[in-house]
């Protein structure tokens, strides 16, 4: 696995609880896109890059006891925490696999629904991520991702010490091939595998001070401070004057943040 194709943001238990939480979050546009689709009891589905949870717990109560839902990630820690919420909540008709989201090794045409969550912004090659996914729905199955798009990310008022935290936060992950704008493009990822009848909605939440993703771009640069420094883009002592001031301002009961875009793409594999 090359550098640029790596989690950036770790695998820490702090990265579970962020990602459990993230999870309830989304929970409610998720439940709406699996209406959308329509999945049916008996399904055959797949969550790739589940991590510790993902909407495995939604999927398996949507396809019931004669369907199966697979959890697909590549990292062992990520596998072992999905294995622990599967038995937390007793999703019997759950299973975990090891597999990269490029080639999952999974065979090809056998599953009804294909889905990942905050999958593409982590990964350099989201060609050929959604063709893999197209490869494993069957015909007439249905291919959904649902990613974000940096470009609403903002806090209100402005600040500089945001600024150049999240440029420095997005150059970092650009340098390593990761696209933060990769939502708006999903509709046209999923035309280029060759599905049809695409869809797609977006939305964004908001957040005031006392909330956990009002902070979270703080958390972010922190993650991504070696290699902020390492790159010249801000020095140490700097990174920690801006986060302390930006911590400030975040804290005012006058300031909101407006979290990244998430978009929501499906679409459908042509039938035979």
């Amino acid at each position: 696995m090359s550098e640029s194709t790596q989690y950036l943001l770790g695998n820490s238990p702090g990265e579970r609880e962020r990602l459990l939480r993230q999870g309830e979050l989304f929970g409610e546009q998720a439940r709406w896109l699996l209406d959308r689709i329509d999945i049916q009891p008996g399904w055959r589905t797949l969550d790739v890059g589940c991590g510790p949870l993902g909407i495995l717990d939604l999927l398996s109560g949507r396809v019931g006891a004669g369907g199966a839902v697979v959890g697909l990630d590549r990292d062992l820690q990520m596998r072992d925490w999905a294995q622990l919420s599967i038995a937390e909540r007793g999703l019997d008709n759950v299973q975990i696999v090891a597999g990269e989201a490029e080639s999952s090794g999974l065979p090809r045409a056998s599953f009804d629904f294909v889905h990942a969550r905050l999958v593409l912004i982590n990964v350099a090659d989201c060609d050929a991520v959604v063709g893999e996914m197209a490869a494993l729905a069957r015909p007439g199955g249905v291919v959904a991702v649902q990613d974000l798009d940096w470009v609403s990310w903002v806090c209100e008022p402005p600040h500089p010490a945001w600024d150049k935290l999240v440029s420095a936060t997005a150059a970092v992950r650009q340098a390593h091939g990761l696209d933060v704008h990769i939502g708006r493009r999903m509709p046209a990822l999923l035309r280029r595998a060759g599905l049809v009848d695409v869809g797609y909605k977006a939305f964004a939440p908001t957040w005031k001070p006392g909330d956990l993703y009002q902070y979270l771009l703080i958390g972010f640069a922190e993650l991504h401070r070696d290699k902020i420094v390492a790159a010249g883009l801000l020095g140490d002592d700097e990174m920690t004057e801006l986060a302390t001031a930006l911590r400030a301002h975040l804290d005012h009961p006058g300031t909101l943040v407006i979290h990244p875009l998430l978009f929501q793409a499906w679409g459908h594999k042509p039938a035979d």
